[in-house]
């Protein structure tokens, strides 16, 4: 466990190895499934969720393969969009193809309301869902996810979920 503590100065401090980390640190850190605790300094309290919802906002301005439209609907659909995709997830690791309907509705709404384009629509069609995605070469080893990649994975939607929850809380009092 990497514990990282953050200072009044929006420092971050790697304990372990006693030197200052970045939120590009912390994102390599967790794309290496190592597991990261992060502490504010001052309260004590655990923030970690906020500095992964930070990592994963940060990736998203320079390099997310999600587009635009699809994280505005998302947030636009409001925190029951999040439970339900992680109940998905949930269901689809344990074989069900839950996610596949919810992924296709939700991108057809998207579609329908002029978000996405036909070519864009396709593809992530393509991309997120199975039975749209090209016919794969047969590979003589099964494709079965790893613990590491579902301990990732799960990371990953936590922290989507919290930066959508942060979202639609600054919407709120926007307002």
């Amino acid at each position: 466990m990497h514990t990282i503590k953050k200072y009044a100065n929006r420092k971050l401090y790697h304990t372990n190895r006693k030197q200052y980390i970045t939120l590009d640190g912390i994102s390599a850190l967790v794309q290496h499934g190592e597991q990261v605790q992060v502490i504010d300094n001052d309260s004590g309290e655990d923030i970690t969720a906020q500095i992964l919802a930070q990592v994963a906002l940060q990736a998203r301005s320079s390099h997310s393969p999600l587009p635009v439209a699809v994280l505005t609907g998302i947030i636009q659909a409001g925190n029951d969009t999040i439970s339900g995709l992680r109940r998905s997830v949930a269901t689809a690791i344990s074989g069900g193809d839950e996610v596949d309907v919810v992924i296709e509705r939700r991108l057809d709404d998207l579609h329908s309301a002029g978000q996405l384009g036909d070519d864009e629509h396709a593809r992530m069609l393509r991309l997120l869902i199975p039975r749209y995605a090209p016919t794969p070469q047969k590979s003589a080893l099964p494709l079965v996810p790893s613990t590491n990649d579902i301990e990732r994975l799960s990371a990953q939607i936590d922290a989507l979920s919290a930066a959508v929850e942060q979202l639609l809380a600054e919407r709120e009092q926007n307002k």
